[in-house]
């Protein structure tokens, strides 16, 4: 009997002891660097730069890279976007229809080591910057202190691509720009090459190249699996939206193959389901300076993040009110009836006796 209770415990024991492992490498995965392998690899691809306009795979593969590739590509180097946008829906209704409008201004430097700081802010007094220095992450609002921030909770290299995502979002809109070589120049010392806006629509269909699994949509009301209805109409926006006007300029980088300079206008339109079609004026510009110059990206001072008590699993019994049990009394004291008169409050003393009692 001794011996079967004492394979038991050992039994438990190697089985806690293999979660506790598999606890531990998830962890690890979860907080360990990001996996740069595959952008150093696409780095190591050439790219001729001057053939934009002849294939638009080419165009796409350098409007749209990805902000790691282009630090691979580039080095250390600072970069800024703005972007001005105006969204008008039914200008000729008569109330005048409505409209949304608001300009962006991002700026990145980017360091070795994958370090980087990014700062965006608007047009309303919103805005954040990010550090990435050392592995570690600091983020403060526009007018707040920096605080250290766990990398699994703000996802770093998705900030610095939403940040400089303008130039790969109006190719996006435009579904393909189709570009005009218009020459070669230099910039900052190096050789660059120079296109202009023609038009668009040169790719009619996305595709991911990721190995992802397919989407897994709810089941709604009617029983049938999709998407929520707010969703729907942000993948309607990709799905309908038609360039009507598209003019600019893009300037590559001749020896790296990166965009380093664009100007871009466009005027999209979204026709409406059962009303007015919606609008869009987009203005977006980029530059990029200080190529090859490290931006000297430090930790900053940190502030602590302020404590957070722990959430209250059970509200009733932190509060002592806990639902009784079937057929038992309750614990709940009744409250106290109060009289039809109030009680009168208490006689101030007179000044002189509050006097002597200070």
């Amino acid at each position: 009997m001794r011996s079967c209770g004492i394979a038991f415990l050992l039994a438990l024991t190697t089985l806690c002891a293999c979660k506790r492992s598999e606890d531990q490498a998830a962890k690890a995965r979860i907080f360990s660097p990001d996996d740069s392998t595959s952008a150093s690899a696409d780095a190591k691809d050439p790219i001729d730069a001057t053939r934009l306009a002849d294939d638009p795979k080419f165009a796409g593969r350098i409007l749209r890279m990805q902000q790691a590739e282009v630090a691979a590509r580039l080095g250390p180097h600072r970069a800024e976007t703005r972007v001005q946008f105006a969204w008008f829906r039914g200008p000729g209704l008569p109330d005048g229809g409505s409209d949304v409008t608001l300009s962006e201004q991002s700026a990145l430097a980017q360091g070795p080591n994958e370090d980087f700081l990014v700062r965006e802010e608007n047009d309303r007094n919103q805005g954040f910057e990010l550090i990435r220095a050392k592995g570690e992450v600091y983020v403060r609002g526009l007018f707040g202190p920096f605080r250290k921030r766990r990398t699994d909770r703000t996802e770093p290299e998705r900030v610095r691509e939403l940040a400089m995502g303008s130039v790969p979002t109006f190719d996006r809109l435009a579904r393909g720009l189709k570009l005009k070589l218009a020459g070669e120049a230099t910039v900052e010392g190096r050789r660059v090459v120079r296109y202009q806006v023609v038009g668009g629509g040169t790719r009619t269909e996305e595709t991911d190249l990721r190995e992802l699994p397919p989407i897994q949509y709810p089941q709604g009301a009617d029983g049938k699996k999709g998407p929520d209805p707010d969703t729907a109409r942000r993948l309607e926006l990709w799905t309908k939206e038609e360039p009507t006007q598209l003019s600019g300029t893009v300037i590559v980088d001749k020896q790296s193959a990166v965009a380093i300079g664009a100007d871009l206008q466009g005027h999209f339109r979204v026709p409406g389901n059962n009303g007015p079609a919606a609008e869009l004026d987009l203005h977006s510009v980029l530059t990029t300076s200080d190529i090859g110059k490290n931006p000297g990206i430090k930790a900053p001072e940190v502030e602590p993040a302020p404590s957070v008590p722990h959430a209250v699993k059970d509200p009733l019994r932190f509060l002592g009110k806990a639902p009784a049990a079937p057929g038992a009394a309750s614990t709940e004291e009744p409250a106290e009836e109060s009289g039809d008169e109030e009680e009168a409050p208490a006689e101030a003393p007179p000044p002189a006796e509050r006097a002597r009692r200070r």
